[in-house]
């Protein structure tokens, strides 16, 4: 799905008219209407405001594509997105990951010849994150919780265990 459709379904969710959106954006009515025509592309310069102001996951995913290009987690749209049905693929998707890491050793050097192996560990983990993605997405649209502020608390868990390093504020700022 190009940003453009996505753009529209979750501007229509959110109950957000192309000309309020565009006046958000400081883009025309007219120039959003291209965009989710598709006869247009979304500036990348509005693009991360338009993510936080429409704050859903299947657009920040679609952002992201459309950013990375096949680098990045497309929103699906030939499958069942009841969350029911979401929670369900997670947790087969997830079991057969674990099969799969579990009968690949990382012990030893890397073989060459076990690409095969490696490969199919890595689609597997890549289906995962796929699907963990789409069931926090789901989730955050049906239990009417941020997507934004689910990944700022996830990054402040981070930041507090060490693992990253916190954001210090720009120059300036201070």
């Amino acid at each position: 799905m190009t940003l453009g459709v996505v753009q529209k379904q979750s501007r229509n969710e959110a109950g957000v008219t192309q000309q309020e959106l565009g006046q958000e954006l400081n883009l025309s009515r007219s120039m959003i209407s291209e965009i989710e025509a598709g006869r247009r592309k979304m500036p990348r310069d509005v693009v991360r405001k338009a993510t936080k102001l429409l704050d859903d996951g299947f657009y920040a995913m679609a952002a992201a594509q459309e950013v990375l290009g096949e680098g990045w987690i497309p929103k699906l749209d030939g499958v069942d997105l009841h969350r029911s049905a979401v929670r369900e693929k997670a947790l087969e998707e997830l079991q057969e990951a674990m099969e799969q890491i579990s009968a690949t050793s990382s012990v030893n050097r890397p073989d060459r010849g076990r690409h095969d192996d490696i490969k199919d560990t890595l689609i597997e983990s890549i289906d995962v994150i796929v699907c963990l993605s789409h069931l926090v997405a789901v989730y955050c649209q049906e239990y009417g919780l941020s997507w934004t502020d689910m990944w700022r608390e996830h990054r402040r868990k981070l930041e507090e265990r060490g693992y990253i390093k916190k954001k210090s504020a720009p120059k300036g700022a201070r």
